[in-house]
């Protein structure tokens, strides 16, 4: 009987899965698989790819981290890098899917067409492919539960046990699904047009609400609560210093308190050359543009992007939004205590964030295919019959209710590309409501956080390319000019051009206060191999401002060699790079 039990289980989650669009073999990289994929991308190109360990977590799995580069380990911290994180959160696999086909891109391009072999020459790409490899690993156990944690113990209701009462397939379908139980204390309703959404009853309507909506499980400890206390942990996503959500229970006990995460903010802050910070996480700054605020005084801290930075993130973002197919601005949660925040407003650096996967952007591309396909027309007023509803729906939008519009949307889109995802909701005889209605269903886990396969397959060729353009878009700094012109009695007018190659400027705005407050990035500087009293008008050291991509710095110095023929000119620059120049001291007349 057991067995029998144990075969309808497993039968029921083969289903779901292959409803979905996955394989029995997931399309999603396990930790086994994604070690393997990794040690044979450093095998096969040993004399670029190094791979180490960046931390080992609470379950023994190691964080891996990549390094691909054509410089040698002494040429690195001389020119600019970028570090692309994934597998923040433990459900969002398609991160790590993302940063793995960059890399082997990176690599196996390099060698069939040379594309990235100059950018590899003056260039270090570093990929964390998943932060958080004990959250990921959930997704592969039966029954299949989506946790944005790790592992970590933690008492979440504060009752001086530690996991002890957690989610549970009651039904014995694989997965841990949803549960509404039909209550006097319930604050859902069911949606009139789609009754497999619940919303919230709204009681200025005239709404009572009905169903109490909970995750899939008994009460175990006796406290009338449902799943208050499940396994784990923290969510690495709100475990960093900027805004950091103190006594939010997923944050940790302080800030970057996990292995993982200080292991991450140990390795930033001993990279200070890296200038581009891409995360794949569940908080976006590419599909809408940030907020943006010009700089507050000393002694208050930003809370928005600065206001000369905002370009950078805007004109990204669009570069962004066209590859995945989407026209529009789309909405995208922000997160306190998250990575990509407190790169850019206590690190100083461009940070930028994609979700990859949301019903929002789901919605998003369709609405572009929409608008692609043959527009058919009314037969009355030979307009465009999309035309017509969109005119109809905008005159309607004000008196329109939004509760449970992208959820209805997104189950219409999942009906016709991922059948499956949504369990009918199905009643339980449940112990701890006797007598009381109990509905077992609802959306799948992960059927809003990760897309079908023959979706992702759509999604990777954008979310690869955005990332090596990405790589492109780094400051560098040269030497454009230097000249030394004699006045006379063996002095020289030193005349220096220093100019930005890149697209980013050599700091950003807010780079420059971060630089100044904490220390995270040193301004750029030009030095002159000359002893100080070599220097009539000037210094050894000249510290630069921020020089704009495209943009150049001129230095003018008035000095005195003496017994120097030749001297050696050096420029540089904590994110964009340094250069050399030598300059040769021409007597009067050319000689």
């Amino acid at each position: 009987m057991h067995g029998l039990k144990r075969f309808s289980a497993l039968f029921g989650l083969f289903w779901i899965l292959s409803s979905l669009g996955y394989s029995a073999e997931s399309t999603y990289l396990n930790y086994n698989q994604l070690t393997q994929r990794l040690k044979a991308l450093q095998k096969q190109h040993s004399a670029g790819v190094h791979l180490s360990e960046l931390a080992v977590s609470s379950e023994k799995r190691t964080v891996w981290l990549l390094e691909i580069s054509a410089l040698s380990e002494k040429e690195r911290p001389d020119h600019p890098a970028m570090l692309a994180l994934a597998g923040v959160e433990g459900n969002h696999l398609v991160g790590t899917e993302v940063a793995v086909a960059f890399a082997e891109r990176l690599c196996g391009t390099k060698e069939k067409t040379g594309e990235f072999q100059d950018l590899l020459k003056t260039t270090t790409i570093y990929i964390i492919p998943r932060l958080n490899p004990d959250g990921a690993e959930r997704y592969f156990l039966t029954p299949r539960q989506e946790m944005e944690t790790n592992t970590t113990p933690f008492d979440d209701d504060h009752d001086g046990l530690i996991d002890e009462d957690g989610p549970e397939d009651l039904n014995g379908d694989g997965v841990i699904s949803l549960m509404r139980v039909e209550h006097p204390d319930g604050t859902y309703i069911e949606h009139p047009d789609d009754p497999r959404v619940l919303i919230k009853a709204d009681p200025a309507k005239g709404e009572r609400g009905k169903w109490l909506l909970l995750s899939e499980g008994k009460d175990h400890d006796g406290d009338k609560k449902i799943g208050e206390d499940p396994l784990g942990g923290v969510n690495f996503n709100h475990n960093f210093p900027y805004q950091y959500p103190w006594f939010d229970p997923q944050a940790g006990i302080y800030p970057i308190c996990e292995k993982e995460t200080r292991a991450m903010a140990e390795f930033m802050v001993s990279h200070p050359h890296i200038g581009i910070f891409m995360t794949f996480a569940a908080n976006d700054n590419l599909l809408k543009t940030p907020a943006s605020e010009d700089q507050t005084s000393g002694r208050d801290p930003q809370t928005k992007i600065r206001t000369e930075d905002v370009k950078y993130y805007d004109e990204l973002g669009k570069i962004y939004r066209k590859l995945m197919g989407i026209e529009k601005p789309v909405e995208s949660p922000s997160a306190k205590g998250s990575v990509a925040d407190w790169i850019y407003f206590h690190r100083g650096r461009l940070s930028l964030c994609a979700r990859v996967w949301s019903p929002e952007i789901a919605l998003a591309m369709k609405k572009k295919e929409d608008k692609n396909a043959p527009a058919e027309k009314d037969a009355k007023t030979g307009a465009s019959k999309i035309e017509a509803a969109t005119k109809e729906n905008e005159s309607k939008k004000e008196k329109e209710d939004e509760r449970g519009k992208t959820e209805i949307e997104y189950l219409k889109w999942l009906d016709q590309n991922a059948p499956g995802a949504f369990l009918p909701w199905r009643e339980f005889k449940h112990p701890d409501y006797p007598g009381k209605k109990v509905e077992i269903g609802g959306l799948v886990p992960f059927a809003d956080t990760l897309p079908p396969e023959s979706v992702l397959k759509e999604l990777m060729p954008g979310q690869v390319d955005f990332l090596t353009q990405l790589a492109r878009k780094l400051p560098r700094i040269h030497f454009r000019e230097v000249e030394a012109k004699p006045l006379g009695s063996g002095v020289y007018d030193l005349r220096i051009l220093v100019e930005n190659t890149g697209y980013l400027p050599t700091v950003l705005a807010h780079g420059v206060r971060a630089g100044v407050q904490a220390d995270a990035i040193k301004p750029t500087r030009l030095e002159i191999d000359l002893p100080k009293e070599a220097f009539l008008s000037g210094a050894r050291r000249t510290m630069l401002p921020p020089i704009p991509g495209g943009g150049n710095a001129e230095v003018h110095l008035v000095i005195q060699p003496k017994s120097k023929t030749q001297v050696k000119c050096e420029v540089i620059s904590a994110l964009a790079g340094r250069d050399e120049r030598t300059v040769e001291f021409k007597k009067e007349g050319g000689r």
